[in-house]
């Protein structure tokens, strides 16, 4: 056996159908037993709801399971305008009151969401109703895909992407904006709930090196734990200086596909794009970080 089969890989960013991923909790674990995975973790949008079955589905395929969240908030501060960013939690407990209060009260917010943006669409000439949405999605706590995907099987739009690009990305017709909490408030939850936060993708907010650099350093003096410095879309270049960005300001190192099934096409778990290879070592530094 070559050295290299004997590296341990990781995933630690994925979704599944309790948000806006095709396959369930049991599916990816299974899929990264397939795909000989050391660990995986589970980061629902906004949710919790599926991580019972996941940690079931880690003891049925003997695999390790990380329990994860990802939440997104409002990042604003002088060197860039305000802007939606992600932070993921792992190791967090999944019967924190707390955290099962706060995505409650999210799941509402993107209920009452969800309802102006049917409407909206109604009135644009593409009737559809509530419900409609919710039978497709599967839960009633749908996301832009999930219209997207409406629009795509009733005919509207040739494609998710045509979807976003002309109804529901910021600012076009169809978008509502969230409400959404703080970057600190999210740090604080995940941190109560025994969990580490981890700035995702730092290269997907439109900001350029010393944006992303300057909202590194902030967010790292305000409790921020770790970063994601391997990831799907990054290239060699991006991933270096996040690399370095971390080591700078003393982020521990994460990394994960983003995988969502075929809502996401082209990201494979364990691969991403085909060249994704996060080492077990990150987790290892995280539980460290974390005292785990």
């Amino acid at each position: 056996m070559t050295a290299e089969k004997n590296i341990r890989l990781v995933d630690l960013h994925t979704h599944s159908t309790n948000s806006d991923g095709t396959f369930s909790p049991t599916q990816i674990v299974s899929e990264a037993r397939e795909k000989g995975l050391s660990a995986v973790a589970l980061t629902d949008h906004d949710c919790v709801f599926g991580l019972d079955e996941f940690e079931k589905a880690g003891i049925q395929y003997g695999i390790e399971t990380i329990d994860g969240i990802e939440f997104a908030s409002y990042y604003e501060a002088s060197l860039c305008k305000k802007t939606e960013i992600h932070i993921v939690g792992l190791f967090i407990d999944k019967n924190n009151k707390p955290i099962l209060e706060k995505t409650n009260e999210i799941l509402e917010a993107r209920i009452e969401r969800n309802k102006k943006m049917t409407k909206r669409l109604t009135e644009l000439g593409f009737p559809m109703t509530y419900d409609e949405l919710c039978a497709l999605a599967g839960h009633n706590h749908c996301s832009r895909t999930h219209y997207a995907l409406l629009m795509v099987k009733k005919g509207y739009v040739k494609d998710k992407n045509e979807a976003f690009a002309k109804y529901f990305a910021n600012n076009m017709p169809a978008y509502v904006p969230r409400i959404l909490p703080t970057p600190r408030e999210c740090i604080e939850m995940i941190k109560n709930a025994g969990g580490i936060p981890i700035l995702a993708h730092p290269t997907l907010y439109y900001m350029d090196d010393s944006q992303i650099e300057a909202m590194c350093k902030d967010l790292r003096q305000n409790g921020m734990e770790a970063m994601e410095v391997m990831y799907s879309t990054y290239n060699s270049r991006q991933q270096y200086f996040l690399t370095n960005i971390a080591e700078k300001y003393g982020f521990a190192k994460s990394g994960g596909s983003d995988f969502h099934g075929l809502n996401k096409a082209g990201i494979d778990l364990k691969t991403g794009k085909g060249n994704l290879a996060v080492p077990y070592e990150f987790l290892d530094e995280l539980k460290e970080r974390n005292g785990k």
